[in-house]
């Protein structure tokens, strides 16, 4: 995320004015700083790809932050082992390749202790974000088309088609999560929304629909169609949008009835 880079800059010249891990004996201030920004740019892009990756894959992605971002931490402080040897090789004194594993655990320590602190940090202020908005649209007036709505659903739950654009109607058929964004898909289109898909199945209810993936909930009545091709179990919804079924929801899809489309 761009917005972590101002972050990696001051660092770098944090750690370049220290002069850790025995840079200040063999580098000047100015050599520092570059070394430093050098490695943290590289680190970045890799703690930022492998975060990435592992939140596409279901199991890893239901860890905790913590635990999530020392995995990545750890893996992305592999190859930066070899960058810091090559980048301290170009700007301070060389050292062999052959160098690695005794660089590695002080490069784990710190690459890992700066993916746990950002991957919080972000997780913090995105919870913050997806709150302050919640917050927004329960502070909302009940639109006409919310009135009947009420009747049934707490006040302090406010009913989640209030959050559709007007322009996508209210035919609602599939909610898909998009990292830390919500992609809501209607009959007549889609559009992003800042919000937690767990927040948006509370307000939809357990009649509305059902979570078919992570990343997935199809609404009762969306589904037109649905394929078992080669092992794996794919919704098609009424506007032909495809919509994955994954081995933790299929028994949930099964007992709805869905499968008999």
């Amino acid at each position: 995320m761009p917005i972590q880079l101002p972050a990696v800059a001051a660092l770098a010249v944090v750690l370049g004015v220290i002069g850790p891990f025995g840079t200040y004996d063999h580098m000047d201030l100015g050599r520092r700083v570059a070394y430093f920004a050098i490695i943290g740019g590289l680190s970045w892009v890799q703690i930022v790809t492998l975060a990435a990756w592992f939140g596409r894959i279901e199991p890893i992605d239901r860890w905790p932050v913590a635990g999530r971002m020392t995995l990545v931490g750890v893996l992305a402080s592999i190859p930066s082992s070899f960058e810091v040897i090559l980048v301290q090789s170009w700007l301070g004194r060389p050292i062999p390749l052959s160098a690695a594993p005794s660089v590695f655990p002080e490069n784990a320590l710190l690459t890992t202790s700066i993916a746990v602190v950002f991957g919080l940090v972000v997780e913090q202020r995105l919870r913050a974000k997806a709150d302050a908005e919640l917050a927004r649209v329960a502070a909302l007036p009940p639109q006409p088309a919310d009135v009947a709505d009420s009747v049934s659903s707490p006040p302090s739950s406010p009913d989640f088609l209030r959050r559709v654009p007007p322009a996508l109607g209210r035919d609602l058929l599939a909610l898909e999560m998009e990292d830390h964004y919500l992609r809501i898909h209607t009959a007549l289109g889609s559009d992003l929304v800042l919000m937690r898909l767990r927040d948006a199945l509370a307000e939809l209810g357990p009649d509305r629909g059902r979570q078919v993936h992570r990343s997935w909930w199809v609404a009762t009545g969306a589904i037109a169609s649905v394929d078992r091709t080669g092992g794996r179990l794919v919704l098609t919804l009424r506007n032909g949008l495809k919509v994955p079924v994954s081995k933790t929801y299929r028994d949930s899809v099964r007992e709805a009835g869905w499968l008999e489309k």
